[in-house]
């Protein structure tokens, strides 16, 4: 009996200790990453769809530490290890360290968990930026406990300028929840929604659904995760307005982004 509970308590102590080891190997990882300036920001250009050069970006971050995984992994894992708000304030800081390069009449998207708007870190780094060229997106699969509390702290922010925006609406019941309680100045369409849309009546009915409801609250619709020409058309004809997707343009490099501005005619054969 002894000996068995003596292999029970190596068991325990040994999962204990592998999973400190993980934890530590996860933490260490991210730290690396952020310390050693392994992020970098890439571009997606949001266009108006009557318009001939974009109107914002959205900003992704991509990673060049190892292990190479997709960027979503990678703040999968910070939350895991407890630095989810480090990892993700280190992605806005350097989205918005590059907005000086763009016309002054263009804005871009950050993305940011509940966690992080809400604590007291993201307001003091918002101290000293230009936030009214800022559009906060708040993603549908990030759980909110209290929308009260995050109304409070996004308050002063939306006092400066900053719009809010709701990623990711039609993919499920929290999209819908956080557009009622959040009140976004931009409800973006999940891509999910907008694939395929010009041959699926039911996907139609429901983002014309959405783009009445936009009108009627004053708030505008992106639509993202447009591949074709065909999508693009279906979404004009229910009153879409803006719109970004491979087809109008990928995530690129800041110097490409910079470039869209230097021969709009060019890039924007796909808009008109």
């Amino acid at each position: 009996m002894m000996r068995v509970f003596a292999d029970l308590t190596a068991f325990e102590i040994g999962r204990d200790l592998d999973a400190a080891k993980t934890a530590k190997e996860k933490e260490t990882r991210i730290r690396t990453a952020i310390e050693e300036n392994q992020i970098t920001m890439v571009y997606q250009p949001i266009w108006k769809l009557e318009g001939q050069r974009p109107v914002g970006f959205e900003c992704l971050a991509r990673f060049s530490a190892m292990p190479q995984r997709s960027p979503d992994k990678w703040f999968k894992e910070a939350d895991e290890s407890g630095l989810g708000t480090l990892l993700e304030l280190t992605a806005i800081r350097l989205a918005l360290s590059n907005l000086a390069v763009f016309p002054a009449d263009i804005y871009i998207a950050v993305n940011a968990s509940p966690t992080t708007v809400l604590s007291g870190e993201f307001l003091d780094a918002m101290n000293e930026m230009p936030v009214e060229r800022l559009v906060l997106e708040i993603t549908e699969h990030a759980h909110v406990e209290d929308y009260n509390c995050l109304l409070r702290a996004i308050e002063p922010l939306r006092a400066r300028g900053v719009r809010l925006a709701v990623d990711d609406a039609g993919a499920g019941y929290s999209s819908l929840q956080h557009i009622l309680q959040l009140q976004p100045d931009l409800i973006k369409l999940d891509m999910g929604l907008t694939r395929s849309i010009d041959l699926d009546p039911a996907r139609r009915a429901l983002a014309s659904a959405l783009v009445a409801f936009a009108r009627d609250t004053g708030s505008h619709i992106i639509a993202e995760g447009v591949e074709t020409a065909s999508e693009l058309s279906a979404l004009r004809s229910i009153g879409v307005e803006k719109a970004q997707g491979y087809f109008l343009g990928r995530p690129m490099r800041l110097e490409a982004a910079v470039r869209l501005f230097d021969q709009p005619q060019v890039f924007a054969k796909h808009v008109a």
